[in-house]
């Protein structure tokens, strides 16, 4: 099969992607107890991206000692995180690939332990999948975040990234300030389409300053929440434009999360969080990564053929084989490792060293 669309350079700003296949963020805990990158880290997104993936992003990365989603996350808040970032986007770079680092704050999904003691979100609504009270965040503790996430930004960009992407999605912080059913403020953050999307076109309006006009700004979303009064596809078309005014340059497009329980995992598996992609692409102008279930070659290039993105992401079919690309490039499908959809990989959540049952090297 060819793949005359999947093999397409991409540019934006001044950053080339050499073809559209993109290694999404994902939380393998395989850095330091204290979140610098490790051997173990930088081997696993090396090989990966040496296997012709234009696009490698680095996962879940805390902006703070308490906004981290496992023990063994990445950090990019400490002047110690910068120098081990490096080696990591140095690799990433040199393998072929383009390195982008994730940036993340739990808010109310997180455990208590890694959230200092006190869990924080919008308002003081639990989550339904923790069932905790978070503490409602103040004007001034808002203030603070939304400086957290610009700082590991400006860390991100001085380590050798060449993108960030906030993480707007999966029912953590970002995700929740915009999602009406998490955000019951009556303050400039909540309330209004446009005050859900503040604490997001704030960051992208003072990251830009920081970090120059040829560094990529992208965001990851869950365009549709599938919870009850969550975020449906129609807001999130209003959000997303009103993000683009503000300096954004890719929307990554996802659904559901950790509030959504086993309907995420449905969704993906028959193809509709691909679709939401389409959905999205048809109202912006910018370029747009379609996520979800996606394990095979074959499926990223109809994706592309079809007009529901510009670039394809492939997380679990890349960690079963790193060469999955490489293989269907050469025409040599079935040697492909197929991932199996078990989601070992998927639900190990906080616990360090993220395994695979088909890939056993990681």
């Amino acid at each position: 099969m060819a793949y005359k669309f999947l093999t397409r350079p991409l540019t934006v700003r001044n950053t080339t992607f050499p073809n559209r296949v993109v290694f999404p963020p994902v939380q393998t805990n395989y850095a330091s107890e204290t979140g610098e990158a490790t051997d173990r880290l930088i081997r696993f997104h090396e090989t990966i991206a040496r296997n012709n993936v234009g696009l490698s992003i680095v996962g879940a990365t805390g902006i703070s000692p308490h906004s981290r989603l496992g023990p063994q996350s990445l950090c990019l808040y400490d002047d110690r995180h910068i120098a081990p970032a490096r080696r990591l986007f140095d690799a990433i770079r040199k393998a072929g690939s383009v390195p982008a680092v994730q940036l993340n704050h739990g808010g109310r999904v997180m455990s208590p332990e890694l959230a200092g003691g006190t869990v924080v979100g919008p308002s003081a609504l639990a989550s339904p999948a923790a069932g905790i009270v978070p503490h409602a965040l103040s004007l001034e503790e808002v203030e603070q975040i939304i400086g957290q996430f610009v700082h590991a930004a400006e860390a991100a960009k001085t380590a050798g990234a060449a993108m960030v992407e906030f993480h707007g999605a999966h029912s953590f912080l970002l995700n929740q300030f915009m999602s009406p059913a998490s955000n019951t403020r009556n303050d400039k953050y909540g309330g209004s389409t446009e005050n859900r999307a503040r604490i997001v076109r704030e960051i992208l309006e003072r990251t830009r300053p920081r970090v120059g006009n040829d560094f990529v700004l992208g965001l990851r979303m869950s365009v549709d929440e599938y919870v009850d009064g969550g975020l449906t596809v129609e807001e999130s078309r209003k959000m997303v434009n009103l993000f683009i005014e503000s300096g954004l340059d890719i929307i990554h497009v996802s659904g559901g999360g950790i509030d959504t329980g086993p309907r995420m995992i449905q969704e993906a598996a028959e193809g509709n969080i691909v679709k939401l992609a389409g959905e999205i692409k048809k109202f912006v102008n910018i370029p747009v990564i379609a996520v979800g279930g996606i394990l095979r070659l074959e499926q990223a290039e109809s994706a592309l053929k079809d007009g529901l993105a510009d670039m394809v992401a492939l997380a679990r079919a890349l960690i079963a084989d790193p060469k999955l690309v490489t293989k269907s490039l050469d025409g040599k499908p079935e040697t492909v490792l197929e991932c199996t959809g078990c989601l070992q990989c998927f639900m190990e959540g906080e616990r360090p060293g993220m395994t695979c049952s088909v890939n056993e090297n990681l």
